[in-house]
């Protein structure tokens, strides 16, 4: 979460007008390294991290990662409105809270961040940008991981994925 937050923070601070995976890559293509690459590289590298240390298995150890990052990378896309990332953590949140077990654990972080910046939030007082939506995203993601073996993590990768290229081929301008 930390990770995912400060790529996000760097983003918020040095971030241009690029939008979109295929922007980014392009870029890095040509030898630049944008705001959105730090992201892309940042949080998948953590998002790793985190599944080599919560799962045994290499091939469920990448999945976890798919996880984590694909989790920050969704909540940010809907930081677009006041309360709708937060809304998303917390509708999402919920049902691993209820759920018990290892991932009612993790999922506490990320829904009560989010229940304490809701009024906020809503209010249009405050703004989570890149940093705490990526954050909150990957609290949720870890919180998959903690609560999934493989079955499930694969299911919630093959969604994200799916969600991620949809976003983009729908509106490049996205993530």
């Amino acid at each position: 979460m930390l990770a995912a937050g400060a790529c996000g923070a760097y983003d918020d601070v040095a971030g241009d007008d690029r939008r979109g995976f295929r922007a980014h890559l392009s870029a890095l293509r040509r030898g630049e390294v944008t705001s959105g690459a730090v992201k892309l590289l940042g949080i998948g590298a953590a998002g790793l991290a985190a599944g080599v240390a919560l799962k045994e298995r290499p091939l469920d150890r990448l999945l976890a990662g798919v996880v984590i990052a694909g989790s920050a990378h969704a909540v940010n896309l809907l930081d677009v409105r006041p309360a709708r990332a937060v809304g998303a953590t917390l509708a999402l949140g919920a049902g691993g809270l209820l759920r018990g077990g290892p991932g009612a654990a993790l999922a506490a972080a990320p829904v009560g961040a989010a229940a304490a910046l809701l009024a906020d939030d809503a209010a249009g007082r405050t703004m989570l940008g890149d940093s705490g939506a990526h954050a909150l995203g990957a609290g949720l993601g870890l919180a998959v991981v903690g609560a999934n073996g493989r079955a499930g993590l694969a299911l919630h990768a093959a969604v994200l994925v799916a969600a991620t290229i949809a976003a983009d081929v729908r509106n490049p301008q996205s993530g």
